[in-house]
């Protein structure tokens, strides 16, 4: 009996990964990184950050962001898309307000909203709405615009050179799947099993995530897996592992059969790990948001010497007045620079971290607490 409990206390503290099965070709090489969250290396700004700017956008007062429903970033041009009505704001490096486009010519949209995403591409921006598809310049100047633009029937897809990945989205129920979970041009690359596939009822960001012109990411976010794609197809799966304790057993279908029960699971069991989604590339690492109700959110993992930094652990100091620079939600890079967000209710909680540290905040810094929108922030990780 005593050998027994021991076997089960081993098991319950060893790592595992129950994942919904993703039929593809077996000889695709795996890299398993197992992630222990309470493990992974913290620190100070001045530790880990470097080139660390804050940068109100300006505007006049009715060029208010209410919430950031979308973005894209360049090394000197930023593009927001508000939520409340869909606008698009560009600013230049310094925060300033280039364009905001508030209406185009002959389109209506029906929710009010006129643009629902942004990306930037091929040095342009390009954004997206129902049956929209336009593109703007850097200085956001309307460069063309399609008011017939057909979605590729929902399905996601992106482009490597001369080569289409489509992604096949599961759903909850069982005898509503895909013929395929991605497919490059005309061939399967992966499939479904029927036996224990969930959807993924979490937004963990974009299925098809594009790097490079040569290189993007297939996001598998509820099974904790990522393939990395090039022209020729699969090149590499990306597997994290957690510890079983913040492991969802995503064979367990009642725990996906809507929105309300799997909050209410997720509500209850705070360190569960819901998805893994969101890649990067910046410098060596790999940039990844972990999904959870509770954890740490976004991640560098250092792809050289394997090393796990939790950008949540990394606190204000003295270097940077004790202000926040990180956004659980908004994150983003243009490969030099990483970039996120603060909203200027963060400058009185610096303020109060300051006064309790006997530390005089610089007068920028405290000038951003007049700011009426977000704050950008840039900054280059060491």
């Amino acid at each position: 009996m005593k050998k027994f409990f021991f076997i089960l206390a081993l098991l319950s503290t060893s790592l595992f990964c129950y994942a919904q099965r993703l039929i593809h070709d077996p000889a695709i090489p795996v890299v398993k990184s197992r992630i222990i969250i309470e493990q992974m290396r913290g620190g100070t700004v001045s530790e880990n950050l470097s080139d660390l700017e804050y940068i109100p956008l300006k505007g006049g007062k009715n060029d208010v962001i209410d919430y950031i429903s979308n973005s894209a970033f360049t090394k000197n041009r930023f593009a927001i898309i508000n939520n409340e009505d869909g606008n698009l704001f560009v600013y230049d490096e310094n925060g300033a307000l280039l364009n905001r486009v508030s209406k185009l010519e002959g389109y209506k949209p029906k929710d009010k909203r006129l643009f629902h995403a942004v990306y930037f591409q091929e040095n342009k921006f390009v954004v997206y709405s129902e049956r929209l598809k336009a593109t703007f310049d850097l200085d956001g100047n309307l460069i063309e615009k399609d008011l017939n633009f057909e979605h590729k029937v929902s399905i996601p897809s992106i482009d490597l050179g001369q080569t289409r990945f489509l992604f096949g989205e599961a759903q909850v129920k069982r005898d509503s799947f895909p013929e395929f979970a991605l497919k490059m041009n005309d061939s399967i690359l992966i499939r479904y099993d029927t036996r224990d596939t969930i959807g993924s009822l979490f937004y963990q960001g974009e299925p098809l995530v594009k790097i490079s012109e040569d290189k993007a990411f297939a996001v598998f976010s509820s099974t904790y897996r990522m393939f990395e794609l090039d022209p020729n197809g699969i090149s590499k799966i990306h597997q994290f592992i957690f510890p079983f304790k913040n492991t969802i057993d995503t064979s367990s279908f009642d725990i996906y059969k809507d929105f309300r029960t799997l909050y209410d699971y997720l509500n209850k069991n705070h360190e569960k790990v819901y998805g893994v989604g969101r890649p990067m590339l910046y410098k060596n690492y790999m940039i990844l948001h972990i999904g959870s109700f509770r954890l740490a959110s976004w991640i560098a993992y250092n792809l050289e010497t394997h090393e796990i930094l939790s950008l949540k652990k990394i606190l204000p100091d003295k270097s940077n007045d004790f202000l926040e620079f990180l956004d659980n939600n908004n994150l983003s890079t243009d490969g030099e620079y990483l970039y996120s967000l603060i909203f200027p209710n963060a400058i009185q909680r610096a303020k109060d971290k300051s006064r309790e540290e006997e530390h005089t905040m610089r007068k920028e810094f405290l000038n951003l607490e007049k700011s009426l929108n977000p704050i950008l922030v840039r900054f280059k990780l060491n």
